[in-house]
C-alpha cells in the first residue's frame, strides 16, 4: 500500500494535512466517520403529529391578516393594529436561537412538549382577550410557544429521518407550512365573516391537543446524554443569549416603530442600539469559551453563509407577499372570505411544488438545481406582481401570484437540507435552529417593512386626491379598507382604491431587487453530498462504534473549515 493510501485510510490523521493530496468531496473533511442512529418510529403517526404542530404554528402567523379589521372593530385600539401580527412574529423570532441549544442540553422531548403546551395556553388567552393590549400580550406568549414548536419540529425530523430522505419529508412539511401561511387569511376571513373572531385562536386547542397527544404517545428519540446542572451552567452562553435576544428585540421594535416614521428618535435609537447589540453578540459568539448559541463556523464557509442569507431574504419576500396579498384583494372589493379564496392558487401552487421539489432532491441527491430554479422563477413572479393594481384583469390576479408561488415552493425547505448536508451532526440542532431563526427574523422584518412602506406611500398618495375627507393616519388607513366601496363619489372611490393598490405593489417593488441579489448569491453555492452513514437504533455494532466526530476538538474542525473554504474558492 502506498504512503498516500495509508494516510487516506487512517482514521487518526486529520484529512486536511499537506500529505492528503487528493481533493476531498465537499464537507468530507468534517463529516468522515459520522454515524446517525435513527430511532424506530411509526412514521405515519409521528410525522402527522409533527406536521400538525408545524401547521398550527404557521397558521397563526397569518390567520389574523383578514380578521384584523373585525378584531379592531370589536376591541378598538386601532393605533396598535400591526402589533397583533408583529407580537407573534417578534416573540417567535426572539426564542429561535435558544431552541437549538436548549434541545442539545436538556433533550428534544421535554422542550417540544413544553412549547406545545405554551402555544395552547397562549391561544386560549388570545381567544378570551377583552382589550387590544390583552390580545397583544397573549399573542407574544403564543408566539414563544409557536416559534419554539416550529424549531423543535424541524430538529426532531432531522433526528428521525436520514439526510437522503429529508428532502422528501421536508417537502411535505414545507407544504403544510406554506399552506398554513397562506390558508391562514382564508380561515381568518371565514371565521370573522361567519363566526366570532375569537375562534381564530380557539381552533388551535382541539387540533393542537390532538397533535401533542400523538407525539407524546408515539414519538421515540435516541436517549439524551444528560449533564448535571453545574455542567449546564458552565457550558451555557448566557451572555450570548442575552445579547442576541435583546438585539433582535430592539431591531424589530425599531422596524415596528418605523411604520409611522423612520425619522423619530424612538425608531433611530432602537435600530442603533439593536445593531450594536447584534454586533456585540457576533463578537461574543466568535470568541466565547462557552458553547455558543449560534456556532460561528456556520458563517465561516461560503456555502452555509449563502444559505442563511438566502433564508432571510426569502422569508422577507414571502411574508411581504403572503401578508399583503389578501389585503390587496380586499382593497379591490373582495370580502375577507373572498380574499382568502383568491389566494388559493398561490397556496396550492406553493404547496405542490414544495412536495415535488423535496422528492426531486431525495431522488437525485442534488439540491442546487432546485434552488437555482426556485430563485429564478421567484424573481420573475415578483416582477409580475409589481404590475398588479385595481385595473388588473382576473387572469393577472391569479397567474402572477401563482408564478411567485412556484418559486417559493422550491425554496420552502430545500435550503435547510443543503445546510444540514454541509454541517456536522453535532451542529445539526443549532444550525437548524439558526436557519429557522433567520427565517422568522426575515418574516418579522418583512411584515414590518411592508407595513411601513404601505402606510407611508398610501398616506402620500391619498393626500394628493382632492375631496377626500377621511383620516389619513396609518391606523385609520388600515381600518378603512372595508369602507372603500362605500365612498359615494365614483371618481374619488376609484382614485382612492388605485392609491391603495399601488401602495401595496410598492412593497413588491422593494422585494424584487432582494430576490435578484439572492439569485446571484446562490450561483456560488458548493454541492455537498447527501449520502450519510445511518443505522437503526438497536444495532449493536453501531452502538459500540465510537464516531470520529465526537473525538475531534474544535480547533481541528476550524482547520477543516479553512480547507473546505479553500476547496470552495478553488471551484468558483
Amino acid at each position: 500500500m502506498s504512503e498516500k493510501m495509508e494516510i487516506a485510510s487512517s482514521p487518526n490523521i486529520p484529512k486536511t494535512t499537506p500529505h492528503f493530496e487528493e481533493k476531498r468531496k465537499a464537507g468530507a473533511s468534517w463529516k468522515d466517520g459520522e454515524q446517525l442512529v435513527i430511532p424506530k418510529n411509526r412514521m405515519g403517526l409521528v410525522f402527522g403529529g409533527l406536521m400538525g404542530c408545524a401547521f398550527l404554528a404557521s397558521l397563526d402567523q397569518t390567520i389574523v391578516a383578514t380578521a384584523l379589521p373585525t378584531i379592531v372593530e370589536s376591541l378598538g385600539g386601532g393605533k396598535n393594529y400591526s402589533w397583533v401580527g408583529s407580537a407573534y412574529l417578534l416573540s417567535s423570532t426572539a426564542v429561535g436561537p435558544l431552541c437549538g441549544k436548549l434541545s442539545d442540553l436538556i433533550g428534544r422531548k421535554p422542550l417540544l412538549y413544553f412549547t406545545i403546551l405554551l402555544f395552547l395556553i397562549g391561544s386560549a388567552l388570545c381567544g378570551a382577550a377583552q382589550s387590544m393590549t390583552w390580545l397583544i400580550v397573549c399573542r407574544a406568549v403564543q408566539g414563544i410557544g409557536g416559534g419554539g414548536m416550529m424549531q423543535l419540529v424541524q430538529i426532531t425530523i432531522a433526528d428521525i429521518v436520514s439526510l437522503e430522505d429529508r428532502g422528501k419529508y421536508g417537502g411535505f412539511l414545507g407544504a403544510s407550512w406554506g399552506v398554513a401561511s397562506v390558508l391562514g387569511p382564508l380561515i381568518g376571513g371565514l371565521i370573522s365573516d361567519h363566526a366570532s373572531w375569537r375562534w381564530c385562536f380557539y381552533v388551535n386547542l382541539p387540533t393542537g391537543g390532538a397533535a401533542g397527544t400523538i407525539l407524546f404517545v408515539f414519538l421515540n428519540l435516541n436517549p439524551h446524554q444528560g449533564m448535571s446542572f453545574r455542567e449546564h451552567m458552565r457550558q451555557f452562553d448566557f451572555l450570548g443569549l442575552a445579547l442576541i435576544i435583546s438585539g433582535v428585540v430592539c431591531v424589530l421594535l425599531g422596524f415596528n416603530s418605523g411604520e409611522t416614521s423612520w425619522s423619530t428618535t424612538e425608531t433611530i435609537v432602537l435600530l442603533v442600539v439593536g445593531g450594536v447589540l447584534m454586533v456585540a453578540a457576533t463578537v461574543n459568539e466568535i470568541y466565547t469559551h462557552r458553547s455558543p448559541i449560534i456556532p460561528p463556523r456556520l458563517f465561516k464557509t461560503r456555502t452555509t453563509s449563502i444559505i442563511l442569507i438566502g433564508a432571510f431574504i426569502h422569508s422577507v419576500m414571502l411574508f411581504g407577499g403572503a401578508y399583503y396579498l389578501p389585503l390587496y384583494f380586499q382593497v379591490i372589493g373582495s370580502s375577507a372570505t373572498g380574499a382568502g379564496i383568491l389566494t388559493i392558487p398561490y397556496t396550492i401552487g406553493s404547496a405542490l411544488i414544495a412536495i415535488v421539489a423535496g422528492a426531486l432532491v431525495s431522488r437525485y441527491s442534488s439540491y442546487r438545481p432546485v434552488i437555482w430554479i426556485g430563485w429564478s422563477i421567484m424573481l420573475l413572479g415578483m416582477g409580475l406582481m409589481t404590475t398588479l393594481d385595481d385595473r388588473s384583469n382576473t387572469a393577472e390576479k391569479v397567474l402572477y401570484p401563482l408564478v411567485l408561488a412556484i418559486g417559493q415552493g422550491c425554496l420552502t425547505l430545500t435550503p435547510q437540507v443543503a445546510l444540514q448536508a454541509a454541517m456536522p451532526i453535532k451542529d445539526m440542532a443549532t444550525s437548524t435552529a439558526t436557519y429557522g431563526f433567520l427565517r422568522m427574523l426575515g418574516a418579522t422584518v418583512g411584515v414590518s417593512i411592508g407595513q411601513a412602506i404601505y402606510s407611508s406611500v398610501l398616506r402620500k398618495k391619498v393626500a394628493l386626491i382632492p375631496n377626500v375627507n377621511f383620516d389619513t393616519s396609518p391606523a385609520a388607513l388600515s381600518q378603512s379598507v372595508r369602507q372603500l366601496k362605500d365612498i359615494a363619489d365614483p371618481v374619488v372611490r376609484q382614485q382612492v382604491i388605485h392609491a391603495y393598490t399601488r401602495a401595496i405593489s410598492t412593497i413588491w417593488v422593494v422585494d424584487a431587487p432582494l430576490i435578484g441579489f439572492g439569485l446571484i448569491s446562490v450561483l456560488f453555492m458548493k454541492a455537498y453530498t447527501l449520502k450519510q452513514n445511518t443505522v437503526r437504533a438497536g444495532d449493536a455494532e453501531a452502538a459500540a462504534a465510537p464516531t470520529q466526530l465526537e473525538e475531534r476538538h474544535d480547533n481541528e474542525i476550524t482547520e477543516q473549515i479553512r480547507a473546505v473554504n479553500d476547496d470552495e474558492d478553488a471551484d468558483i
